[in-house]
């Protein structure tokens, strides 16, 4: 039986006109107005790690902020980037305070230009633009302090954009660092901000993980210092240290440039500890012009003898353009944009005397090896000493695998003269450790009277007594080089005992890929006991697993099954 519905019944269930009216104001009131963001959160993938870009606005909040702290620099960024998100320095401007206009006030009756200064001894002349040194007497811990966080705050409130303390921070340090600094430093965020723990990281094996091997041999032209640490399997197993770096050779460059202005007003000023131009000035003229010369000793004894006849030289007008050009045979010139009296004016110096700071700074130019501290090393020397100091195997890997880097590294022309002066020095003194003329010339005239005794003897001898000699000559391959070879594995050979280059993205983004890997550090200083007990809490004798986790990156001690973390320790820095 068939039911016929009614139609009331039908009309019962279409909405009424009513409800259709409110049910359109609701969605429109409740709409975005077009065009709009879709309100599904967009995630962007980093270089290493598939967490969100620190760039993005919905980045995770669990994401470690780097902070890598030098003399001049702070870089900063979050984990998984390759590059810091910015780069806090510490001149005399970054020092105003609120409502100083110093900066902006002329005097009338004083003329006052850029990138010039009244004369200031050349030991003076960095002192604002550093945030700490090496030698700390004299330093004042509290302007320390106060520099240091104001650097933090303006990394944090202008370019991280995020709250301090909500993250986990991780911290790249020389292997070295004073322990009332290190003190100074830890207190000073722990006080600030409440980070629950503070990762150390050192630098040279940062750059080492930046660079994509285990072993290197990493030279770090820094501000106060070069540096030249062997690593194997991460390790620090070898570290010497000159002061031959960048500061010394803004000192140089500019009481350079101090000369070259003062020959220009005809001045007659014999004091050369003075400098009369600003860092600034001085600072953008090195990265711009700055060389270091390559080549054989001969081949640089004889620029230096085309510099100094450049200087003699006499300029011709050139009748067409106007432009300055030099005599035939003579080195090309360029133009400095110097301060002269009471405005600037461009200066024609010889691109050739551009890389005698460079050379005299960095290579000891031609001072005699009696002349040198202990601690004022010329860099290839210093490099030839730490593969010295180094066990064969250990020398073979790390040679093969120099890591550049710090701000020296950037010259054009170091890297090139640093490992071919290393590659004569390793030819003409070998691996002896002895030193001394009257040894070398021994050497020197021994050595022929010595091959023809041993070729006489071996002549001499009867045929039963040469079995029982070791054979002179050695075969090139046997037959287990013959199988390893064969195999698919082992086909690449391990490169050794070669002077060889490896490019690196630095001790940042190197401490950028650890971190992402989510490795647990070494150094961990937790903020309850630090407060407690300061660096005197920290253990000198810890129980930590030696065995390698495979998981790992960064040694036994990064190992995520790696000890007992009740006690902390210094590891490195203690």
């Amino acid at each position: 039986m068939t039911t016929i519905s009614s139609p009331s019944s039908g009309l019962d269930k279409r909405p009424a006109a009513a409800d259709i009216r409110t049910n359109l104001r609701s969605s429109r009131s409740q709409a975005p107005a077009s065009p709009h963001t879709p309100q599904q959160s967009r995630q962007t993938y980093s270089l290493y790690t598939g967490s969100s870009s620190p760039g993005s606005s919905f980045r995770h909040e669990e994401d470690a902020v780097i902070l890598e702290i030098g003399s001049r620099w702070l870089r900063g960024g979050f984990e998984g980037s390759s590059t810091p998100t910015c780069v806090v320095g510490f001149g005399p401007e970054e020092a105003r305070r609120v409502g100083d206009y110093r900066g902006w006030m002329r005097n009338p009756n004083q003329a006052v230009q850029k990138g010039k200064i009244t004369p200031v001894n050349a030991e003076n002349w960095l002192e604002k633009y550093e945030l700490w040194r090496k030698d700390i007497r004299g330093l004042d811990i509290g302007l320390f302090e106060d520099r240091l966080e104001r650097a933090v705050r303006e990394l944090y409130n202008k370019y991280l954009l995020t709250d301090a303390g909500s993250s986990r921070l991780v911290l790249v340090l020389p292997s070295i660092v004073p322990h009332a600094l290190l003190s100074s430093l830890l207190s000073t965020i722990f006080h600030r901000w409440k980070y629950p723990s503070i990762t150390l990281l050192p630098s040279p094996a940062m750059a080492a993980v930046g660079a994509g091997v285990r072993s290197a041999l990493v030279i770090d032209i820094g501000w106060e210092e070069t540096t030249v640490t062997a690593l194997y399997e991460y390790r620090e197993i070898q570290s010497k240290r000159s002061t031959r770096a960048m500061k010394l050779l803004m000192q140089r460059f500019g009481k350079f440039l101090t000369q070259i202005v003062r020959h220009e007003e005809h001045s007659t000023t014999d004091n050369d500890d003075t400098i009369t131009v600003s860092v600034d000035l001085c600072e953008d003229i090195l990265a711009r012009f700055a060389w270091c010369r390559t080549g054989t000793e001969s081949q640089r004894q004889s620029e230096s003898q085309v510099t100094e006849a450049s200087d003699r030289a006499s300029l011709l007008d050139d009748d067409d353009n106007g432009v300055s050009r030099v005599e035939s045979g003579q080195p090309s010139l360029v133009s400095l944009p110097l301060p002269v009296g009471d405005e600037m004016s461009s200066i024609d110096v010889s691109f050739l005397k551009l890389s005698e700071p460079v050379e005299q700074a960095l290579f000891a130019g031609p001072a005699d090896q009696r002349d040198w501290d202990d601690d004022d090393t010329p860099l290839d020397i210093l490099v030839y000493n730490t593969l010295l100091a180094l066990s064969p195997d250990v020398r073979g890997t790390c040679m093969s695998r120099i890591t550049f880097t710090g701000g020296g590294s950037n010259i054009p022309g170091i890297r090139r003269r640093i490992i071919e002066d290393v590659d004569s020095l390793v030819k003409t003194r070998q691996w002896r450790p002895a030193r001394g003329k009257v040894l070398d010339k021994g050497l020197k005239n021994n050595k022929p009277n010595m091959d023809e005794q041993h070729l006489k003897t071996v002549a001499g001898e009867s045929t039963a007594d040469i079995p029982l000699r070791i054979s002179d000559k050695i075969p090139d391959s046997s037959f287990i080089d013959e199988r390893f070879q064969q195999t698919g594995k082992d086909s690449e050979a391990h490169i050794q005992g070669v002077s060889r280059q490896v490019d690196s993205l630095g001790s940042w983004a190197g401490a950028s890929l650890v971190t992402s890997l989510k490795i647990k550090g070494l150094v961990e200083v937790d903020r309850e006991k630090f407060l407690q007990h300061g660096l005197s809490g920290a253990s000198r004798e810890y129980n930590m697993n030696t065995v390698m986790d495979r998981r790992s990156a960064y040694g036994p001690g990064m190992a995520r099954s790696g000890g007992d973390r009740s006690s902390w320790t210094l590891g490195e820095w203690a």
